[in-house]
């Protein structure tokens, strides 16, 4: 059985979800720095989840979030990012 897209695009959202409440300072301070993290899904199974953001200069940052079951998906996560501009 492949990797269950819904629950990983959730825990993908959810972590992005995270990172909008997020002042754009905190965002440069986690810049080069991945952070990962084993979530229990609600279907049961067990999800890497690994963020890190990335400079895009001009006071764009990109957060990016690939998650995973541990199996063939470890090669191909799922894979959601979203690009937060600094305003002004």
């Amino acid at each position: 059985m492949g990797l269950n897209t819904e629950t990983a695009a959730r825990l993908a959202d959810a972590r992005l979800a995270e990172w909008q409440r997020v002042s754009h300072d905190e965002w440069r301070a986690m810049l080069d720095d991945k952070d990962v993290r084993q979530v229990l899904g609600e279907d049961g199974k067990r999800y890497s989840v690994v963020s890190y953001a990335l400079d895009e200069g001009e006071g764009r940052i990109r957060m990016v979030v690939a998650v995973d079951d541990g199996g063939r998906s470890a090669f191909v996560p799922l894979v959601r990012d979203e690009i937060w501009c600094r305003m002004g």
